[in-house]
């Protein structure tokens, strides 16, 4: 999936991000754009906008089989609870990079 932004285009794949073996994985983010505003401009395409569509319940970062997530229990609109999973593990590998 590839979103059009003023300053780019934000290049997710991945699955639904409905656990980590299917999570969404964010490749490329626009200049000026954080690796967190990325995860939340998905979630704000997804499921509206932060407050109306969803609200954040927990934010947490999983290490499981080589791999980093940042875990997401959003409370929707209806109601219903969803949790979705960015696999962050490359982002943060880049990251560390520029610090070495």
């Amino acid at each position: 999936m590839d979103l059009s932004i003023n300053e780019g285009t934000l290049v997710v794949s991945g699955g639904p991000g409905d656990s980590p073996s299917n999570a969404i994985t964010i490749k490329k983010t626009p200049k000026g754009l954080s690796a967190s505003g990325a995860e939340h401009l998905v979630l704000t395409q997804r499921y509206g906008q932060r407050g109306t569509g969803w609200t954040l319940i927990r934010q947490d970062l999983l290490q499981s089989n080589g791999r980093t997530h940042d875990v997401f229990t959003l409370e929707l609109q209806d109601r219903s609870r969803r949790t979705i999973y960015f696999d962050v593990t490359e982002l943060l590998a880049k990251a560390n990079e520029r610090f070495l």
